[in-house]
């Protein structure tokens, strides 16, 4: 049962960018702007105005404002100039220039998406080349690997880090929710000079596939960059694993760039390695194929896991309260980050046993039923497999699953999720998942067709509902994993977002368990 909603779309946008805005105290001609920026055309008399802020939604446009207008997959920036022009919008940057537009400077790019990076890196004062910049792009372990190297940086090294992921913007003084991996390109150069008036050493980025196709990160400079792996996700963005693929590797071709990681147990990170530039100090990690770090001898129960890492340094014994041989992958990788950064292994190896759990990544919820329960992040086919997999070889009785598909999202996904949900658990509850402006029905149809039998997928529409019928299910001993929102708060309904919290959900049947 959801409560009544927190807020808008728009509105949860707002309040998560509004904050961030700057407006420069000493305002910044508009030629100082487009020194590194490719112009096809100016349509206007003055082209040679002060900017002192920089806008790519027309409600946050302020006077003196250029205002970035995006060609989107579902509304064109077009359709908004006139209302920027109302809110003080001095220049506006297009693709298409309006020509009913006569008292207005418009300049034509050909790309406005790569025009509003570079100029956002000028405005903000190139803030990565105040900072060491990392990227770790793949379809998972992004998070958890990022988790784990500000740990290790602060823990082990003594520095301080910002970080951008899909958990939550970290810029030093402030914790701001993400609103998503990567941010637009005038949200994350202003976030990377938070940090910097905030003295933070190192920016860690999650780098999705989005961003790097979308140029939100065309004009920075990274000094290291990793690969995780690549599975299907984003299809409906990308279209093929292809040019899924090719957004990826783009990040690796990022200039200026010193030092590379690839996970070589994938076989798009095998090819990654062969293709990208040879002349960067590459490291190299796996576990089944012989690599810079390699992974042996791994051992996971529900304490943790545990593993020999073979370096050109030496073994080492590793120890993690993280479970799964997914989180190894997720560990070499922040090890191999630090290695590439020359860094002594013995300083840091130690720390990862101390490395606290990331929230809503298999993340245990505590309780009195004698089961073991798990909220997991999986919202995708590959990532919902390990998990369950994960489990299945640390659980005695049975393994049950609560899982769902988000709307407006890649379709082809669906009956995958199933039926990995439907052949690696006992039983299975499939239930919404942020369906947004979709119908829930019409998701539950696209997944059905994933089912081998009727008999072990429950459809529950109530996400509530669906957990607490997984809970009565449970018998002591049996193990149950709530897949797909992980730590989100909220259920994307519609335009509307709904408080809602797997974890809470659990917390609240379990202290009715204990008033009986």
């Amino acid at each position: 049962m959801l409560n009544n909603p927190l807020l808008t779309y728009s509105t949860f946008a707002k309040a998560l960018t509004f904050p961030l805005i700057k407006f420069m105290e000493k305002p910044i001609s508009l030629k100082t702007l487009l020194e590194n920026v490719t112009v096809k055309k100016f349509i206007g008399s003055n082209q040679n105005p002060l900017i002192r802020h920089l806008a790519v939604h027309s409600s946050f446009v302020q006077p003196h404002s250029i205002f970035f207008s995006i060609p989107g997959e579902h509304f064109d920036g077009n359709s908004f100039i006139e209302t920027a022009i109302s809110r003080g919008a001095e220049v506006i940057i297009t693709e298409k220039p309006l020509p009913r537009l006569k008292n207005i400077l418009q300049i034509q790019v050909p790309d406005v998406r790569k025009a509003m990076s570079q100029i956002a890196h000028t405005f903000y004062e190139a803030p990565d080349k105040k900072l060491r910049l990392v990227g770790i792009t793949g379809t998972s372990g992004k998070t958890t690997t990022s988790w784990l190297l500000r740990h290790i940086y602060k823990e082990a090294l003594k520095e301080t880090s910002g970080l951008l992921g899909s958990l939550q913007y970290d810029l030093g003084q402030r914790i701001l929710p993400a609103s998503r991996t990567t941010p637009d390109a005038i949200s994350l150069t202003s976030y990377l000079d938070e940090m910097v008036q905030n003295g933070e050493k190192n920016a860690i980025l999650e780098v999705s596939s989005h961003a790097i196709e979308q140029k939100r990160v065309a004009a920075l400079t990274f000094d290291t960059v990793a690969f995780t792996n690549l599975s299907l996700e984003h299809l409906d963005y990308h279209k093929t694993m292809e040019n899924y693929f090719q957004a990826k590797r783009q990040l690796f071709f990022n200039k200026h760039l010193k030092n590379a990681v690839v996970n070589l147990d994938d076989i798009y990170g095998q090819r990654l390695y062969k293709e990208a530039p040879k002349n960067l100090n590459w490291v190299t990690v796996g576990i089944q194929t012989p690599a810079t770090l390699q992974a042996k001898d791994v051992h996971t129960d529900l304490k943790g896991t545990s593993f020999t890492l073979i370096s050109p340094k030496g073994e080492y014994s590793v120890k993690t309260s993280l479970l799964g041989l997914f989180n190894v992958y997720n560990c070499l990788v922040a090890l191999g980050i630090c290695y590439a950064q020359g860094y002594d292994l013995d300083k840091i190896v130690p720390l990862l046993s101390q490395f606290p759990p990331v929230p809503g990544r298999l993340e245990e919820v505590p309780n009195a039923l004698g089961v073991k329960v798990f909220v997991d992040y999986a919202h995708k086919p590959e990532a919902l497999c390990k998990v369950l997999y994960t489990l299945r070889a640390l659980t005695d009785n049975k393994l049950y699953v609560v899982f769902g598909c988000g709307g407006d999202r890649d379709r082809t996904k669906r009956p995958v999720m199933t039926h990995i949900a439907e052949t690696c658990s006992d039983r299975a509850w499939a239930t919404s998942d942020n369906p947004r402006t979709e119908d829930q029905e019409q998701i539950f149809n696209d997944m059905r067709s994933g089912l081998s039998t009727d008999d072990k997928v429950v459809f529950i529409k109530d996400r509530t509902e669906a957990i607490r019928q997984a809970l009565q299910t449970c018998k002591s001993g049996d193990c149950l994993i709530i897949a797909g929102k992980g730590h989100e708060q909220y259920q994307e309904i519609g335009q509307q977002f709904f408080p809602f919290d797997d974890r809470k959900v659990v917390e609240a049947y379990n202290a009715n368990f204990l008033t009986k």
